[in-house]
């Protein structure tokens, strides 16, 4: 056998195992080797035993050398295989996330519409989360088992609806449009429908504005993200950041739909913010994966979050 010849020939492990086996395995040549020097002569024992320490000296070499070109081909290869999997744009390959089309169907009718996009970290304090969202102490939002608290003055956003009381502060006595698009959390336990993270807009919008518009801004985006005309309607609620607020309730694949809730914002809301004059504005806040549940048919909220290439490759651009 051409040792060298036949270790350089070694493209895997598999390969490399046999080799091994062939060199020092019961049925290889050091073993045969070591069989002959029982019946040597003196001058032939030393002949082999030299000959078995340069084949085990060629061989360690050989192989540890080997050993590093097969490691560094698996590696090309995997290289190579993420390539392919990631960024080969086959029909079968290039899939969007369900919920990045639904935030880039928001995003665009948002900016097609002069709203300004608002971004902020995800930690947010009591202060702009509650207070300066009319939102008093006792509200059981504020308890723990609703809340997500780091420590007394901080907590995970339960909602976009902080970020617009920082704008509306950054723009006071001034008009207009923002919106959020963001994760947020509350301290619920992951069910068919319930998630203790999801995604959310948010919009404000602050001038000489009122219910009329509200309506049509909402029908216009929602027709825009179900990427069809779609009838909605409100109906009374409660918010402590907006006066009056609705509910508001979508009608698609043939039957009415709660939605989202939105409403005129409270005027402590814009006095709390700094406003003096007598603009008003509305607002409303928006499930990203309820969106998506109602659009696409899914019915467990878990499914967004389980990175199965079998569901996500079902939605394409």
């Amino acid at each position: 056998m051409e040792l060298k010849k036949e270790i350089e020939s070694i493209k895997s492990i598999e390969d490399l195992k046999n080799i091994k086996n062939k060199i020092y395995g019961k049925e290889g040549i050091i073993f045969a080797l070591q069989k002959k020097l029982k019946d040597a002569s003196i001058e032939d024992k030393s002949k082999i035993g030299i000959e078995i320490t340069k084949i085990k000296d060629e061989a360690s070499r050989l192989l540890e050398a080997q050993l590093i070109i097969i490691a560094n081909l698996e590696v090309e290869n995997k290289i190579n295989d993420d390539m392919n999997d990631i960024f080969e744009h086959s029909e079968d390959n290039f899939f969007v996330h369900p919920l990045t089309l639904i935030e880039a169907r928001f995003r665009q009718w948002f900016l097609q519409n002069s709203y300004l996009e608002n971004q902020g970290i995800e930690i947010e304090s009591d202060k702009y989360n509650f207070e300066k969202l009319n939102i008093p102490q006792n509200h059981p939002s504020r308890d723990m088992q609703d809340t997500l608290y780091i420590n007394k003055e901080n907590l995970l956003r339960t909602h976009n609806t902080g970020l617009t009381a920082r704008v509306l502060e950054q723009y006071k006595n001034k008009s207009f449009s923002a919106f959020t698009i963001g994760k947020v959390y509350r301290n619920d336990e992951d069910d068919q429908t319930h998630s203790h993270q999801f995604s959310q807009v948010d919009l404000v919008s602050v001038g000489d504005l009122n219910i009329e518009n509200l309506i049509w801004s909402l029908k216009s985006l929602l027709s825009h993200v179900f990427e069809e005309d779609v009838e909605i309607r409100l109906r009374p609620s409660f918010f402590p950041f907006t006066e009056p607020s609705m509910e508001v309730d979508v009608f698609f694949k043939d039957k009415w739909i709660e939605i989202l809730g939105a409403g005129m914002l409270n005027e402590k809301i814009l006095k709390i913010a700094g406003y003096t004059n007598d603009l008003n504005g509305f607002a409303a806040g928006i499930g990203v994966e309820r969106v998506a549940m109602i659009k696409y048919g899914i019915n467990d909220i878990r499914e967004f979050y389980k990175n199965d290439l079998r569901f996500l490759k079902q939605f394409k651009y």
